[in-house]
C-alpha cells in the first residue's frame, strides 16, 4: 500500500510542477480503468466464481513540446496492489510435541492467484509528426490487431478483453523500440521494430509468456511489424499486419515466429460489427507448429428504441482459438448488453459459454 501511495504521489507532484520546467508547450493527463464482477468465471485459472477485481488503473501523461514533438506515456497498476505481501498459514500436526503447530509461508510473487499484482510502464515514447510522416521512439505498443493499440474499456463491448487478444495476439504487447508511420489519403502505414520475444517461453499456450515488456530487451533479430489501415468508407475501418521475429533461446538457437492478422470494424446507423482473425506460424518450435483464432462481434444500439441513455448496445460474440492447432478449438459464445451514459463511461453485462463452461460477468469502465 505504501508503494502505491508513493507512486501516485510522485506522479501528481511531477504533473503539478511540470510548468516550472517547461516554458512552452502543454502537459495533459488522462487514463482509464475497469472493474469486473465475475459471478461464473468460465475457465479463468486462479480466479474463482464470485470474484470482484479492479483489473486495471492507468495514468496517461502527455507533453506537447511544440507542434511536431510530443511525449506520450502510460503507467498501469493491475489488481489493486503492487507486489502485495502476504502470509499463508496452516495448522499442521507435530508428532514430537503432540500439538498443532502453525506454519506460515511468506509471499508476494507477482500475479500469484491474485495475491500480488504489478506496475508497468506500458508506453513512454517520444513522438514526431509533421502532418505527413511520424516517428516514435521508446516504449511502444506493437501495432498488431485492434485492441493491442486501443484497449480502453469503453471502446470494446465485452467485460473482459476478447480471449483472442490473449491467446493469439498477446495483449497488451509493448516493448522498447522504434516506429515509423505515415498517412496517405485513406491509407495509413506503419513499420515497427521492438525487442525480441523470449524463445524459451514460446509454448503451446501462445506468445503471452514470451513478451519481455521492455525489461532488458534483446534485439538480436528485432520484432518487426508491418501494418496497413484503410478508412475510405464512412463507418468502416479495415486493417492488417504481419509481425516477424526469430526469438532467441538460451541454448543459442531461435524460434521463428510469424503472426498475420486482419481486422475490420463497422459502426454506423446504430449497427456495430467487429471481426479479428489471426494465425501464428512457427519454425523450429518443438512445442507446436502454429496457432489460430478469431472473434466476431455483432451489436445494435437500441437506445433510440427504448429511450434510454446515450448508447445501449445489445450484442453477441462468436469466437474460437487454438494455441497449438492440435485437437479441438476452444469455442466461446457470449450475449451481452453495454450501456454508455456518456461516450467515455460503460457498464456491461454478459453471459454465455467458454468451452462448455458457464460465464456470467458484470463490469464498469471509463476513459478520459
Amino acid at each position: 500500500m505504501k508503494k502505491m501511495l508513493l507512486l501516485i504521489s510522485s506522479l501528481f507532484i511531477a504533473i503539478s510542477f511540470a510548468d516550472e520546467f517547461v516554458e512552452d508547450g502543454t502537459t495533459t493527463i488522462g487514463g482509464y480503468g475497469e472493474m469486473h464482477l465475475d459471478m461464473e468465471n468460465g475457465k479463468r485459472e486462479g480466479y474463482p466464481d464470485n470474484n470482484m477485481d479492479f483489473h486495471r488503473f492507468i495514468f496517461y501523461i502527455k507533453h506537447q513540446f511544440n507542434s511536431e514533438w510530443s511525449l506520450m506515456s502510460e503507467i498501469e497498476i493491475e489488481h489493486n496492489m503492487v507486489g502485495s505481501y502476504y502470509e499463508d498459514c496452516v495448522l499442521e500436526w507435530d508428532p514430537v510435541s503432540q500439538t498443532n503447530v502453525e506454519t506460515c509461508t511468506e509471499g508476494g510473487a507477482l500475479g500469484d492467484n491474485g495475491k500480488g499484482a504489478y506496475v508497468a510502464m506500458e508506453q513512454a515514447h517520444l513522438n514526431y509528426w509533421n502532418g505527413t510522416w511520424g516517428f516514435k521512439g521508446g516504449v511502444v505498443l506493437v501495432p498488431s490487431g485492434i485492441i493491442n493499440e486501443y484497449h480502453e474499456p469503453p471502446t470494446f463491448m465485452s467485460v473482459e478483453r476478447p480471449a483472442y487478444h490473449s491467446k493469439i495476439i498477446p495483449t497488451t504487447w509493448f516493448d522498447n523500440g522504434f516506429q515509423f508511420y505515415t498517412n496517405r489519403g485513406d491509407f495509413s502505414l506503419m513499420f515497427s521494430m521492438v525487442g525480441d520475444l523470449d524463445g524459451d517461453d514460446i509454448t503451446t499456450s501462445g506468445l503471452k509468456g514470451a513478451r519481455r515488456k521492455g525489461q532488458y530487451s534483446n534485439f538480436d533479430s528485432w520484432t518487426k511489424t508491418f501494418q496497413v489501415g484503410w478508412t475510405g468508407m464512412e463507418g468502416l475501418k479495415l486493417g492488417a499486419s504481419v509481425t516477424m521475429n526469430d526469438a532467441p533461446k538460451s541454448d543459442g538457437t531461435s524460434v521463428g515466429v510469424t503472426l498475420t492478422e486482419i481486422n475490420a470494424t463497422y459502426s454506423k446507423n446504430n449497427i456495430y460489427a467487429r471481426l479479428e482473425n489471426g494465425t501464428i506460424s512457427y519454425t523450429d518450435n518443438p512445442s507446436c507448429d502454429g496457432a489460430s483464432g478469431y472473434y466476431l462481434d455483432l451489436g445494435y444500439d437500441v437506445a433510440d428504441l427504448v429511450g434510454f441513455g446515450n448508447n445501449f448496445y445489445v450484442w453477441t460474440r462468436m469466437s474460437a482459438y487454438n494455441t497449438d492447432d492440435l485437437g479441438d478449438d476452444n469455442e466461446i459464445s457470449l450475449f451481452g448488453v453495454t450501456f454508455k451514459p456518456t461516450e467515455n463511461i460503460s457498464f456491461k453485462l454478459e453471459t454465455g459459454e467458454d468451452s462448455d463452461n458457464d460465464v456470467m460477468r458484470m463490469g464498469l469502465g471509463y476513459m478520459f
